[in-house]
Protein backbone atom coordinates (compact mmCIF):
# COMPACT_ATOMS: atom_id res chain seq x y z
CA UNK A 1 0.00 0.00 0.00
CA UNK A 2 1.41 3.37 -1.02
CA UNK A 3 1.81 5.87 1.79
CA UNK A 4 1.12 9.56 1.41
CA UNK A 5 4.81 10.67 1.20
CA UNK A 6 5.44 8.02 -1.45
CA UNK A 7 2.40 9.14 -3.43
CA UNK A 8 3.54 12.78 -3.30
CA UNK A 9 7.03 11.80 -4.49
CA UNK A 10 5.61 9.83 -7.41
CA UNK A 11 3.37 12.75 -8.38
CA UNK A 12 6.34 15.10 -8.25
CA UNK A 13 8.38 12.76 -10.44
CA UNK A 14 5.60 12.51 -13.02
CA UNK A 15 5.18 16.29 -13.18
CA UNK A 16 8.94 16.83 -13.55
CA UNK A 17 9.07 14.27 -16.38
CA UNK A 18 6.08 15.89 -18.08
CA UNK A 19 7.69 19.33 -17.79
CA UNK A 20 11.01 18.13 -19.22
CA UNK A 21 9.38 16.41 -22.20
CA UNK A 22 7.33 19.51 -23.01
CA UNK A 23 9.76 22.34 -22.28
CA UNK A 24 13.13 21.01 -23.44
CA UNK A 25 14.29 22.84 -26.62
CA UNK A 26 10.77 24.21 -27.03
CA UNK A 27 11.75 26.73 -29.70
CA UNK A 28 13.88 24.37 -31.77
CA UNK A 29 11.33 23.01 -34.25
CA UNK A 30 10.48 25.18 -37.30
CA UNK A 31 7.21 27.07 -37.21
CA UNK A 32 4.24 25.02 -38.40
CA UNK A 33 1.78 26.70 -40.79
CA UNK A 34 -1.05 26.47 -38.24
CA UNK A 35 1.19 27.95 -35.56
CA UNK A 36 2.11 30.86 -37.82
CA UNK A 37 -1.52 31.74 -38.59
CA UNK A 38 -2.30 31.58 -34.87
CA UNK A 39 0.65 33.84 -34.16
CA UNK A 40 -0.66 36.38 -36.66
CA UNK A 41 -4.02 36.45 -34.88
CA UNK A 42 -2.25 36.95 -31.55
CA UNK A 43 -0.15 39.79 -32.98
CA UNK A 44 -3.29 41.63 -34.07
CA UNK A 45 -4.63 41.31 -30.55
CA UNK A 46 -1.48 42.55 -28.80
CA UNK A 47 -0.76 45.35 -31.31
CA UNK A 48 -4.29 46.73 -31.63
CA UNK A 49 -5.93 45.39 -28.47
CA UNK A 50 -8.61 44.07 -30.78
CA UNK A 51 -9.94 40.64 -31.71
CA UNK A 52 -12.48 39.75 -34.39
CA UNK A 53 -13.60 36.14 -34.71
CA UNK A 54 -13.49 34.70 -38.23
CA UNK A 55 -16.16 31.96 -38.39
CA UNK A 56 -15.07 30.64 -41.79
CA UNK A 57 -11.42 29.83 -41.21
CA UNK A 58 -10.33 30.10 -37.58
CA UNK A 59 -11.20 28.84 -34.10
CA UNK A 60 -12.18 30.42 -30.79
CA UNK A 61 -10.60 33.43 -29.05
CA UNK A 62 -9.40 31.83 -25.82
CA UNK A 63 -6.02 30.66 -27.15
CA UNK A 64 -4.94 34.11 -28.34
CA UNK A 65 -6.33 35.74 -25.19
CA UNK A 66 -4.38 33.43 -22.88
CA UNK A 67 -1.28 33.79 -25.06
CA UNK A 68 -1.52 37.57 -24.83
CA UNK A 69 -0.71 37.43 -21.12
CA UNK A 70 2.33 35.22 -21.76
CA UNK A 71 3.62 37.49 -24.53
CA UNK A 72 3.27 40.51 -22.24
CA UNK A 73 5.27 38.77 -19.52
CA UNK A 74 7.94 37.95 -22.11
CA UNK A 75 7.98 41.58 -23.30
CA UNK A 76 6.89 40.64 -26.82
CA UNK A 77 4.39 43.23 -28.00
CA UNK A 78 4.36 42.95 -31.80
CA UNK A 79 4.38 40.53 -34.73
CA UNK A 80 8.10 41.16 -35.20
CA UNK A 81 9.06 40.41 -31.60
CA UNK A 82 6.98 37.26 -31.07
CA UNK A 83 9.11 34.14 -30.61
CA UNK A 84 8.40 30.44 -31.03
CA UNK A 85 9.36 29.80 -27.41
CA UNK A 86 6.81 32.29 -26.08
CA UNK A 87 4.02 31.09 -28.37
CA UNK A 88 4.52 27.46 -27.42
CA UNK A 89 4.84 28.13 -23.71
CA UNK A 90 1.06 28.27 -23.19
CA UNK A 91 0.31 24.85 -24.76
CA UNK A 92 3.32 23.36 -22.94
CA UNK A 93 2.06 24.64 -19.58
CA UNK A 94 -1.43 23.31 -20.29
CA UNK A 95 0.18 19.95 -21.07
CA UNK A 96 1.88 19.95 -17.67
CA UNK A 97 -1.38 20.88 -15.93
CA UNK A 98 -3.11 18.09 -17.86
CA UNK A 99 -1.00 15.58 -15.93
CA UNK A 100 -2.58 16.81 -12.68
CA UNK A 101 -6.20 16.36 -13.82
CA UNK A 102 -6.40 12.72 -12.60
CA UNK A 103 -6.29 14.18 -9.08
CA UNK A 104 -9.91 15.19 -9.66
CA UNK A 105 -10.75 11.48 -9.97
CA UNK A 106 -8.59 10.22 -7.10
CA UNK A 107 -11.41 9.81 -4.56
CA UNK A 108 -13.44 7.90 -7.11
CA UNK A 109 -10.76 5.66 -8.63
CA UNK A 110 -8.00 5.61 -6.00
CA UNK A 111 -4.42 6.90 -5.93
CA UNK A 112 -2.81 4.05 -7.97
CA UNK A 113 -5.24 4.52 -10.85
CA UNK A 114 -4.85 8.32 -10.75
CA UNK A 115 -1.05 8.00 -10.76
CA UNK A 116 -1.15 5.52 -13.64
CA UNK A 117 -3.36 7.86 -15.66
CA UNK A 118 -1.06 10.80 -14.94
CA UNK A 119 2.00 8.82 -16.02
CA UNK A 120 0.33 7.82 -19.28
CA UNK A 121 -0.70 11.42 -19.97
CA UNK A 122 2.82 12.63 -19.16
CA UNK A 123 4.62 10.27 -21.52
CA UNK A 124 2.23 9.73 -24.44
CA UNK A 125 4.03 10.87 -27.63
CA UNK A 126 0.76 12.31 -28.95
CA UNK A 127 0.43 14.70 -26.02
CA UNK A 128 4.12 15.52 -25.77
CA UNK A 129 4.42 16.38 -29.46
CA UNK A 130 1.31 18.56 -29.73
CA UNK A 131 1.71 20.18 -26.30
CA UNK A 132 4.85 21.67 -27.88
CA UNK A 133 2.85 23.28 -30.67
CA UNK A 134 0.92 26.57 -30.72
CA UNK A 135 -2.52 25.23 -31.62
CA UNK A 136 -5.92 25.23 -29.89
CA UNK A 137 -6.09 21.52 -29.11
CA UNK A 138 -3.88 21.51 -26.00
CA UNK A 139 -6.05 24.13 -24.30
CA UNK A 140 -9.23 22.34 -25.40
CA UNK A 141 -7.80 19.10 -24.02
CA UNK A 142 -7.04 20.58 -20.59
CA UNK A 143 -10.49 22.15 -20.33
CA UNK A 144 -12.17 18.90 -21.40
CA UNK A 145 -10.32 16.88 -18.78
CA UNK A 146 -11.19 19.47 -16.12
CA UNK A 147 -14.85 19.38 -17.14
CA UNK A 148 -15.27 15.60 -17.45
CA UNK A 149 -15.11 14.87 -13.67
CA UNK A 150 -17.80 17.50 -13.07
CA UNK A 151 -19.96 15.97 -15.79
CA UNK A 152 -19.73 12.52 -14.24
CA UNK A 153 -20.38 13.84 -10.74
CA UNK A 154 -23.44 15.64 -12.07
CA UNK A 155 -24.70 12.47 -13.73
CA UNK A 156 -24.29 10.56 -10.48
CA UNK A 157 -26.00 13.22 -8.38
CA UNK A 158 -27.30 16.45 -9.93
CA UNK A 159 -26.57 19.64 -7.98
CA UNK A 160 -26.60 23.31 -8.96
CA UNK A 161 -22.96 23.89 -7.91
CA UNK A 162 -21.72 21.00 -10.03
CA UNK A 163 -23.93 22.15 -12.89
CA UNK A 164 -22.43 25.65 -12.67
CA UNK A 165 -18.87 24.28 -12.84
CA UNK A 166 -19.84 22.02 -15.72
CA UNK A 167 -21.38 24.91 -17.63
CA UNK A 168 -18.31 27.07 -17.07
CA UNK A 169 -16.03 24.30 -18.33
CA UNK A 170 -18.16 23.77 -21.42
CA UNK A 171 -18.32 27.50 -22.09
CA UNK A 172 -14.53 27.77 -21.96
CA UNK A 173 -14.25 24.75 -24.26
CA UNK A 174 -16.59 26.46 -26.75
CA UNK A 175 -14.51 29.65 -26.50
CA UNK A 176 -11.46 27.57 -27.43
CA UNK A 177 -12.68 25.55 -30.40
CA UNK A 178 -15.95 24.66 -32.06
CA UNK A 179 -15.15 20.92 -31.96
CA UNK A 180 -16.06 20.99 -28.26
CA UNK A 181 -19.52 19.97 -29.50
CA UNK A 182 -18.19 16.50 -30.31
CA UNK A 183 -17.25 15.99 -26.65
CA UNK A 184 -20.69 17.20 -25.55
CA UNK A 185 -22.36 14.65 -27.83
CA UNK A 186 -20.03 11.87 -26.64
CA UNK A 187 -20.71 12.71 -22.99
CA UNK A 188 -24.46 12.81 -23.62
CA UNK A 189 -24.30 9.34 -25.19
CA UNK A 190 -22.30 8.06 -22.19
CA UNK A 191 -24.79 9.70 -19.82
CA UNK A 192 -27.77 8.08 -21.53
CA UNK A 193 -26.18 4.62 -21.44
CA UNK A 194 -25.10 5.08 -17.81
CA UNK A 195 -28.60 6.09 -16.66
CA UNK A 196 -30.28 3.24 -18.53
CA UNK A 197 -27.86 0.69 -17.07
CA UNK A 198 -28.25 2.16 -13.60
CA UNK A 199 -32.01 1.84 -13.90
CA UNK A 200 -31.45 -1.81 -14.71
CA UNK A 201 -29.59 -2.01 -11.37
CA UNK A 202 -26.41 -3.29 -12.99
CA UNK A 203 -24.26 -0.56 -11.44
CA UNK A 204 -24.07 1.26 -8.12
CA UNK A 205 -25.86 3.15 -6.73
CA UNK A 206 -29.06 1.28 -7.45
CA UNK A 207 -31.97 3.57 -8.18
CA UNK A 208 -35.55 2.82 -9.00
CA UNK A 209 -36.37 6.35 -10.13
CA UNK A 210 -34.52 9.15 -11.84
CA UNK A 211 -34.51 12.69 -10.40
CA UNK A 212 -35.87 14.12 -13.66
CA UNK A 213 -36.57 17.55 -12.19
CA UNK A 214 -33.00 17.90 -10.84
CA UNK A 215 -31.53 16.84 -14.19
CA UNK A 216 -33.65 19.38 -16.06
CA UNK A 217 -32.65 22.18 -13.68
CA UNK A 218 -28.99 21.18 -14.05
CA UNK A 219 -29.32 21.18 -17.84
CA UNK A 220 -30.76 24.71 -17.75
CA UNK A 221 -27.95 25.92 -15.48
CA UNK A 222 -25.31 24.33 -17.72
CA UNK A 223 -26.81 25.90 -20.84
CA UNK A 224 -27.06 29.34 -19.26
CA UNK A 225 -23.55 29.38 -17.75
CA UNK A 226 -21.97 27.93 -20.91
CA UNK A 227 -23.76 30.49 -23.10
CA UNK A 228 -22.78 33.45 -20.92
CA UNK A 229 -19.14 32.40 -20.41
CA UNK A 230 -18.51 31.61 -24.09
CA UNK A 231 -20.33 34.77 -25.21
CA UNK A 232 -18.06 36.86 -23.00
CA UNK A 233 -15.03 35.79 -25.03
CA UNK A 234 -16.62 35.77 -28.48
CA UNK A 235 -18.04 39.28 -27.91
CA UNK A 236 -14.82 40.83 -26.56
CA UNK A 237 -16.22 41.20 -23.07
CA UNK A 238 -19.82 41.80 -24.27
CA UNK A 239 -18.69 44.72 -26.46
CA UNK A 240 -19.43 43.16 -29.86
CA UNK A 241 -22.31 40.71 -30.07
CA UNK A 242 -21.61 39.97 -33.74
CA UNK A 243 -18.99 37.58 -32.41
CA UNK A 244 -21.67 35.59 -30.58
CA UNK A 245 -23.68 35.24 -33.79
CA UNK A 246 -20.54 34.23 -35.67
CA UNK A 247 -19.79 31.58 -33.04
CA UNK A 248 -23.04 29.88 -34.04
CA UNK A 249 -22.63 30.57 -37.76
CA UNK A 250 -19.25 28.80 -37.80
CA UNK A 251 -21.04 25.42 -37.66
CA UNK A 252 -22.69 26.22 -40.99
CA UNK A 253 -20.05 28.18 -42.92
CA UNK A 254 -16.68 26.89 -41.67
CA UNK A 255 -14.41 25.97 -44.58
CA UNK A 256 -12.01 23.08 -44.03
CA UNK A 257 -8.76 22.92 -45.98
CA UNK A 258 -8.70 20.39 -48.80
CA UNK A 259 -6.30 17.48 -48.66
CA UNK A 260 -7.00 16.23 -45.14
CA UNK A 261 -9.65 13.64 -46.03
CA UNK A 262 -8.71 10.20 -44.71
CA UNK A 263 -10.02 6.67 -44.33
CA UNK A 264 -12.35 5.57 -41.54
CA UNK A 265 -9.58 3.64 -39.73
CA UNK A 266 -6.98 6.43 -39.90
CA UNK A 267 -6.93 7.22 -36.18
CA UNK A 268 -6.71 3.61 -35.06
CA UNK A 269 -3.84 3.00 -37.48
CA UNK A 270 -2.12 6.23 -36.46
CA UNK A 271 -2.23 5.59 -32.71
CA UNK A 272 -2.28 1.83 -32.23
CA UNK A 273 -0.99 -0.09 -35.26
CA UNK A 274 2.81 -0.67 -34.95
CA UNK A 275 4.85 1.13 -37.61
CA UNK A 276 8.56 0.59 -38.25
CA UNK A 277 9.99 3.92 -39.37
CA UNK A 278 13.49 5.42 -39.12
CA UNK A 279 14.73 2.48 -37.06
CA UNK A 280 11.97 2.81 -34.44
CA UNK A 281 8.74 0.99 -33.74
CA UNK A 282 5.96 3.55 -33.28
CA UNK A 283 2.76 2.68 -31.44
CA UNK A 284 0.71 3.72 -28.43
CA UNK A 285 -0.87 0.30 -28.26
CA UNK A 286 0.21 -0.04 -24.61
CA UNK A 287 -2.48 2.47 -23.62
CA UNK A 288 -5.04 0.65 -25.76
CA UNK A 289 -4.20 -2.69 -24.09
CA UNK A 290 -4.61 -1.22 -20.60
CA UNK A 291 -7.89 0.36 -21.69
CA UNK A 292 -9.16 -3.04 -22.86
CA UNK A 293 -8.19 -4.54 -19.48
CA UNK A 294 -10.20 -1.81 -17.75
CA UNK A 295 -13.19 -2.48 -19.96
CA UNK A 296 -12.97 -6.17 -19.04
CA UNK A 297 -12.85 -5.24 -15.34
CA UNK A 298 -16.17 -3.47 -15.83
CA UNK A 299 -17.86 -6.84 -16.24
CA UNK A 300 -16.78 -8.34 -12.92
CA UNK A 301 -16.03 -5.38 -10.61
CA UNK A 302 -19.37 -3.96 -9.45
CA UNK A 303 -17.84 -1.20 -7.29
CA UNK A 304 -16.08 0.44 -10.27
CA UNK A 305 -18.54 -0.62 -12.94
CA UNK A 306 -20.29 2.74 -13.16
CA UNK A 307 -17.25 4.98 -13.69
CA UNK A 308 -15.59 2.47 -16.02
CA UNK A 309 -18.75 2.08 -18.09
CA UNK A 310 -19.13 5.84 -18.41
CA UNK A 311 -15.55 6.39 -19.55
CA UNK A 312 -15.69 3.41 -21.93
CA UNK A 313 -18.77 4.79 -23.67
CA UNK A 314 -17.41 8.35 -23.74
CA UNK A 315 -14.10 7.14 -25.21
CA UNK A 316 -15.70 4.93 -27.86
CA UNK A 317 -18.20 7.65 -28.78
CA UNK A 318 -15.40 10.18 -29.29
CA UNK A 319 -13.50 7.79 -31.56
CA UNK A 320 -16.55 6.86 -33.61
CA UNK A 321 -17.64 10.47 -34.17
CA UNK A 322 -14.17 11.70 -35.12
CA UNK A 323 -13.63 8.66 -37.38
CA UNK A 324 -16.90 9.27 -39.23
CA UNK A 325 -15.76 12.79 -40.15
CA UNK A 326 -13.67 12.61 -43.33
CA UNK A 327 -11.51 15.61 -42.32
CA UNK A 328 -8.81 14.15 -40.07
CA UNK A 329 -5.61 15.45 -38.48
CA UNK A 330 -3.54 13.83 -35.70
CA UNK A 331 -4.13 16.61 -33.15
CA UNK A 332 -7.89 16.06 -33.25
CA UNK A 333 -7.20 12.89 -31.27
CA UNK A 334 -5.95 14.69 -28.16
CA UNK A 335 -9.30 14.73 -26.32
CA UNK A 336 -10.34 11.16 -27.28
CA UNK A 337 -6.90 9.78 -26.41
CA UNK A 338 -6.95 11.46 -22.99
CA UNK A 339 -10.21 9.62 -22.31
CA UNK A 340 -8.45 6.41 -23.34
CA UNK A 341 -5.59 7.19 -20.91
CA UNK A 342 -8.07 7.71 -18.07
CA UNK A 343 -9.71 4.41 -18.93
CA UNK A 344 -6.30 2.70 -19.12
CA UNK A 345 -5.32 4.06 -15.72
CA UNK A 346 -8.31 2.37 -14.12
CA UNK A 347 -6.68 -0.99 -14.85
CA UNK A 348 -4.39 -0.37 -11.88
CA UNK A 349 -7.22 -1.00 -9.41
CA UNK A 350 -7.38 -4.65 -10.37
CA UNK A 351 -3.76 -5.37 -9.56
CA UNK A 352 -3.11 -3.24 -6.47
CA UNK A 353 -3.54 -5.06 -3.16
CA UNK A 354 -2.00 -8.37 -4.18
CA UNK A 355 1.76 -8.36 -3.76
CA UNK A 356 2.69 -10.50 -6.76
CA UNK A 357 0.09 -8.92 -9.04
CA UNK A 358 1.17 -5.44 -7.95
CA UNK A 359 4.82 -6.21 -8.69
CA UNK A 360 4.03 -7.63 -12.13
CA UNK A 361 1.74 -4.72 -13.02
CA UNK A 362 4.30 -2.16 -11.82
CA UNK A 363 7.04 -3.77 -13.91
CA UNK A 364 4.85 -3.88 -17.02
CA UNK A 365 3.76 -0.29 -16.43
CA UNK A 366 7.34 0.95 -16.08
CA UNK A 367 8.35 -0.84 -19.29
CA UNK A 368 5.40 0.67 -21.13
CA UNK A 369 6.12 4.15 -19.79
CA UNK A 370 9.79 3.81 -20.74
CA UNK A 371 8.80 2.86 -24.27
CA UNK A 372 6.42 5.81 -24.50
CA UNK A 373 9.06 8.19 -23.14
CA UNK A 374 11.58 6.96 -25.68
CA UNK A 375 9.09 7.56 -28.49
CA UNK A 376 8.31 11.03 -27.13
CA UNK A 377 11.98 11.99 -27.02
CA UNK A 378 12.48 10.81 -30.59
CA UNK A 379 9.26 12.36 -31.92
CA UNK A 380 9.84 15.79 -30.38
CA UNK A 381 13.63 15.74 -30.57
CA UNK A 382 15.87 14.98 -33.54
CA UNK A 383 12.96 13.64 -35.63
CA UNK A 384 10.53 16.45 -34.74
CA UNK A 385 10.50 17.84 -38.26
CA UNK A 386 11.02 14.66 -40.24
CA UNK A 387 8.04 13.98 -42.49
CA UNK A 388 8.43 10.25 -41.76
CA UNK A 389 7.73 10.91 -38.09
CA UNK A 390 4.10 9.76 -37.65
CA UNK A 391 3.39 12.74 -35.37
CA UNK A 392 4.91 15.36 -37.71
CA UNK A 393 1.90 16.33 -39.79
CA UNK A 394 2.73 18.53 -42.81
CA UNK A 395 5.88 19.84 -41.09
CA UNK A 396 7.62 23.01 -42.16
CA UNK A 397 10.94 22.40 -43.88
CA UNK A 398 14.17 23.15 -42.02
CA UNK A 399 14.99 25.09 -45.19
CA UNK A 400 12.79 27.91 -43.87
CA UNK A 401 15.03 28.35 -40.84
CA UNK A 402 18.14 28.57 -43.03
CA UNK A 403 16.31 30.93 -45.42
CA UNK A 404 15.63 33.36 -42.59
CA UNK A 405 19.30 33.36 -41.61
CA UNK A 406 20.41 33.79 -45.23
CA UNK A 407 18.11 36.79 -45.74
CA UNK A 408 19.56 38.37 -42.60
CA UNK A 409 23.05 37.97 -44.04
CA UNK A 410 21.98 39.18 -47.47
CA UNK A 411 20.19 42.35 -46.28
CA UNK A 412 23.21 44.35 -44.98
CA UNK A 413 25.10 43.80 -48.22
CA UNK A 414 22.38 45.22 -50.48
CA UNK A 415 20.56 48.51 -50.63
CA UNK A 416 17.24 46.88 -49.90
CA UNK A 417 15.38 43.60 -50.38
CA UNK A 418 12.05 45.35 -50.21
CA UNK A 419 9.38 45.33 -51.38
CA UNK A 420 9.23 41.54 -51.18
CA UNK A 421 6.58 39.85 -53.31
CA UNK A 422 4.85 36.51 -52.68
CA UNK A 423 2.94 35.07 -55.64
CA UNK A 424 0.30 32.38 -55.08
CA UNK A 425 -1.71 31.03 -52.16
CA UNK A 426 -1.28 28.55 -49.31
CA UNK A 427 2.08 30.12 -48.45
CA UNK A 428 2.03 29.79 -44.66
CA UNK A 429 4.28 29.75 -42.62
CA UNK A 430 6.37 31.93 -44.99
CA UNK A 431 5.04 35.22 -43.49
CA UNK A 432 6.50 34.19 -40.12
CA UNK A 433 9.97 33.98 -41.65
CA UNK A 434 9.55 37.32 -43.42
CA UNK A 435 8.12 39.19 -40.42
CA UNK A 436 11.19 41.37 -39.92
CA UNK A 437 10.64 43.00 -43.33
CA UNK A 438 8.28 45.98 -43.44
CA UNK A 439 7.14 45.90 -47.08
CA UNK A 440 5.69 42.60 -48.30
CA UNK A 441 3.01 42.16 -50.95
CA UNK A 442 0.91 39.03 -51.42
CA UNK A 443 -0.51 38.41 -54.90
CA UNK A 444 -2.79 35.48 -55.82
CA UNK A 445 -1.22 35.30 -59.29
CA UNK A 446 1.54 36.90 -61.34
CA UNK A 447 1.19 40.63 -62.02
CA UNK A 448 3.56 42.77 -64.09
CA UNK A 449 3.56 45.39 -61.34
CA UNK A 450 5.90 43.11 -59.39
CA UNK A 451 8.42 42.80 -62.23
CA UNK A 452 11.14 44.88 -60.55
CA UNK A 453 10.73 43.49 -57.04
CA UNK A 454 14.14 42.62 -55.55
CA UNK A 455 12.83 39.38 -54.09
CA UNK A 456 9.93 37.26 -55.36
CA UNK A 457 8.60 34.03 -53.87
CA UNK A 458 6.54 31.83 -56.19
CA UNK A 459 4.27 29.02 -55.01
CA UNK A 460 4.15 25.87 -57.20
CA UNK A 461 0.87 26.74 -58.97
CA UNK A 462 2.31 30.09 -60.13
CA UNK A 463 5.85 28.90 -60.75
CA UNK A 464 5.65 28.63 -64.56
CA UNK A 465 4.18 32.10 -65.06
CA UNK A 466 6.66 33.76 -62.69
CA UNK A 467 9.63 31.92 -64.17
CA UNK A 468 8.67 32.96 -67.70
CA UNK A 469 8.30 36.60 -66.66
CA UNK A 470 11.50 36.85 -64.61
CA UNK A 471 13.90 34.57 -66.48
CA UNK A 472 15.94 37.52 -67.81
CA UNK A 473 15.95 39.69 -64.68
CA UNK A 474 16.09 37.31 -61.71
CA UNK A 475 17.94 34.20 -60.57
CA UNK A 476 15.71 31.27 -59.57
CA UNK A 477 16.65 29.59 -56.26
CA UNK A 478 14.54 26.52 -55.35
CA UNK A 479 13.55 26.13 -51.69
CA UNK A 480 11.37 23.82 -49.62
CA UNK A 481 8.43 25.29 -47.69
CA UNK A 482 6.58 22.31 -46.19
CA UNK A 483 6.69 18.55 -46.61
CA UNK A 484 6.24 17.91 -50.36
CA UNK A 485 5.59 21.61 -51.00
CA UNK A 486 8.31 23.58 -52.78
CA UNK A 487 8.72 27.31 -53.17
CA UNK A 488 11.02 29.18 -55.56
CA UNK A 489 12.84 32.35 -54.61
CA UNK A 490 13.62 34.77 -57.46
CA UNK A 491 16.44 37.17 -56.58
CA UNK A 492 17.05 40.14 -58.87
CA UNK A 493 20.28 39.83 -60.89
CA UNK A 494 22.00 42.91 -59.48
CA UNK A 495 21.50 41.72 -55.90
CA UNK A 496 22.63 38.21 -56.82
CA UNK A 497 25.78 39.57 -58.49
CA UNK A 498 26.56 41.71 -55.47
CA UNK A 499 26.05 38.75 -53.13
CA UNK A 500 28.25 36.38 -55.14
CA UNK A 501 30.96 39.04 -55.47
CA UNK A 502 30.96 39.58 -51.70
CA UNK A 503 31.15 35.84 -51.10
CA UNK A 504 34.15 35.50 -53.41
CA UNK A 505 35.90 38.44 -51.77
Amino acid sequence: MLRRPHILCVWLGIVILAAYLRLNDLGQRPMHADEATGARILSQRIENNHYEFNPQHFHGPLLSLSSQAISQIAGESSWQTLSKQTLRMGPALTGILLVLTPLLWQRKIGAPAALTTAALLATSPLFVYYNRMYIHESLLLLLAMLTLPAVFKLVEKPHWRTATLTGLGMGLMFATKETFAISIVAWLIATAVYLVVRQCQWIEPKNTSLPIKEYLISALIISFVAAVSSSFFYSNGFRSFDGVVDAIRTYFIYETTAGHEKALNYYLHFLIWPKHLMGNWWSEGFIALLAIVSAAICIRCRAQRGVILYIVIATVAHFIIYSLISYKTPWLMLVPWAHACLLAGLAARSFIGHKVATSIFTLILLLGLSYQTQQSLQASGRLANDSRNPYAYVPTSNDMESLQEWLKQLSPQTQTLEPITVIGSDYWPLPWYLKNFASIGYWPEWDEATMNAPLVFAMPAQMSAVELALQETHVALPRSLRANVSITLFLRNDIWDQWTQTEHD
